[in-house]
Order: structure tokens, then C-alpha cells, then sequence
């Protein structure tokens, strides 16, 4: 059995001091024997490669280049320059160019652009936006687009994707991030219809759960009050049909109920919890009615 061979040592004289310098290829620095000074380091080269390719299609698919490749690599400049009273013969020519650039890609960059800001303005995750771009590819690939904006269906693909996911969030916040003021939310519910429509998508139904922690944390309660009201929203929903019904009308409710039955250190009223779940207060107070009546029938006199 052989022994391990030594580092390979190569010498010369210091810069600093005149002293012999010594060179460890296995280390890759250059450091003088008498003051210790580090005149170079990370001199190593790898000639070995990690796997063996026989073709060149073998090598493109297994060699990997730079950062890891999003949705949002493919897009090309994100500026779109607009042509109405331009004097600077730079921008003109910018313009120009601008202008060679089909429809098609335009409508991509300007919908990537929205779905960056939304995304960023409601402290969404990063696979939420890649996600809502590849639904709007898909949709405007199929040639659908016809008769409706851009910022409509950009916030109806963001609505679906929080709706799959189950995040908390509501298709009228989603809405009031858009950047057009008349894209209201019942526009923006006739885009998300049609998105499910033409490419055939089946959402989940809303889940009140998902609203619980958001509400708690606004209203900076007590994390105790999360498990009965969880459990308040799963009995309700199984006893009685909730589709159609606002999934944040039934979390406030229940919520409610929870923070009146447990005696909490913070008094809330159902004036706060209305208006922190964006409901009407009569809304909240009906709702909050039925679960009495189909839970708590009994003992509705002394709650």
C-alpha cells in the first residue's frame, strides 16, 4: 500500500521581505516562510468534471450555467416607453424600437410587471407569482383574451392561485391593488369566471380556516381563541351547506362567538371584527345568528 504523497511545494522569493515563499497546490495559497505573509490564494483549478457525456445533447441537458431559470427569465426589457410628447431624440429612438416589439410579448411584459406589484403589495410568496404568470401565458396563448384588460386577468389568476393554495386572500384585496381604479372587483370576478370557463380549471371551495390567523393577528388577540373557532367553522360547515356563502363572513363569525364565550384579557366588538374582515356589521350579525341557532340552541339564552 502506497502512502500518501505530500503536497506539491514550489518556492520563490518574498515581496516583502525576501524571504522563500512557498506554493501549496492543495490549498492554492502563496505564503512566505519567514513573515507569514499571504501573497495569493484560491489559485486552484478543477480540470475534473462530475459526470461523463458521450454526446453534445447529453452535455446540454447536464450541464448546468448560471442562476437557477424562473418563469420571469424569459422576459425581455420590463420597460414599455410611450410616444406621446417626446423630445429627446434618445428617447425617440428607444421609442422606435419599442415599437418593433409584437403585441404579444408586450401584453407578457406589462402583465409581469403587474403581477410583480400585486404580488409584492400583499406580501405574497415567490411561487405564488410564477404560478399566475404561467396561468396568464396559458390563457393568452389559447387566444382568449379578446374584450377584456390585462389587469383584470392578471388579479383573476392571482385570486385563483391563492384560492388553490388556501391563502387568505380576498378577490376584492386583490382587486384594490390593481392599477387601474375602474377595475373594480365584480370586473375582476367576470375575468376570474371566464379564466375558469375557457381552460376548463376546477377550484377548491373556499375555506373559512384559512382566514383564521390573519384575523387573529390583525386584531392582536389571543392565539387560544384559534383552536375552538377552528373548531366552531369545521362543525358549522358540516352541519349546513356553505357554498355560496363569504368564507370571511363565517371566520369573523365564529371568531366572535369563540371571543365571547372564552373570557379574554382584550374586549373586541363586532364593529372591529367587521370591519378587519372588510363585512358589513349586519352581515356579521346574522351569520353569527345561524351558528347560535344550529349549534348552540340550547344554551343561546346564556351566551
Amino acid at each position: 500500500m502506497e502512502a500518501d504523497s505530500p503536497p506539491t511545494i514550489e518556492k520563490s522569493e518574498c515581496l516583502e521581505c525576501g524571504g522563500k515563499d512557498t506554493f501549496i497546490k492543495e490549498k492554492g495559497e502563496i505564503v512566505c516562510n519567514n513573515c507569514g505573509l499571504i501573497i495569493s490564494e484560491r489559485n486552484i483549478v478543477n480540470f475534473s468534471f462530475g459526470t461523463r457525456f458521450f454526446t453534445s445533447e447529453e452535455m446540454e441537458k447536464k450541464i448546468i450555467t448560471g442562476p437557477p431559470q424562473t418563469i420571469f427569465s424569459n422576459l425581455n426589457h420590463s420597460t414599455i416607453i410611450k410616444t406621446n410628447k417626446i423630445r429627446n431624440p434618445d428617447l425617440k429612438r428607444a421609442a422606435k424600437k419599442d415599437k418593433l416589439i409584437e403585441w404579444h410579448e408586450k401584453n407578457i411584459i406589462i402583465a409581469g410587471n403587474e403581477i410583480k406589484r400585486i404580488t409584492a403589495g400583499l406580501r405574497l410568496p415567490n411561487y405564488v407569482k410564477d404560478m399566475a404568470m404561467a396561468l396568464y401565458k396559458r390563457y393568452l396563448k389559447n387566444n382568449i383574451l379578446s374584450g377584456r384588460s390585462i389587469n383584470g386577468m392578471v388579479a383573476a389568476c392571482i385570486f385563483y392561485v391563492c384560492r388553490v393554495n388556501q391563502i387568505s386572500r380576498s378577490l376584492k384585496e386583490i382587486s384594490n391593488k390593481t392599477d387601474l381604479k375602474h377595475e373594480n372587483s365584480k370586473k375582476v370576478y367576470h375575468c376570474y369566471k371566464a379564466l375558469i370557463k375557457e381552460l376548463n380549471l376546477k377550484p377548491p371551495p373556499p375555506d373559512p380556516i384559512s382566514f383564521i390567523p390573519r384575523l387573529i393577528s390583525d386584531l392582536h388577540l389571543d392565539i387560544k381563541v384559534e383552536s375552538p373557532t377552528i373548531k366552531i367553522i369545521r362543525a358549522f360547515t358540516s352541519r349546513s351547506c356553505s357554498t355560496g356563502q363569504d368564507p370571511r363572513v363565517i371566520a369573523a363569525s365564529a371568531l366572535y362567538l369563540v371571543c365571547k364565550m372564552i373570557n379574554i384579557n382584550i374586549k373586541i366588538s363586532q364593529k372591529e371584527i367587521a370591519k378587519v374582515a372588510g363585512i358589513t356589521n349586519i352581515t356579521l350579525c346574522k351569520r353569527y345568528k345561524e351558528i347560535l341557532d344550529l349549534l348552540f340552541l340550547k344554551n343561546r339564552r346564556k351566551i
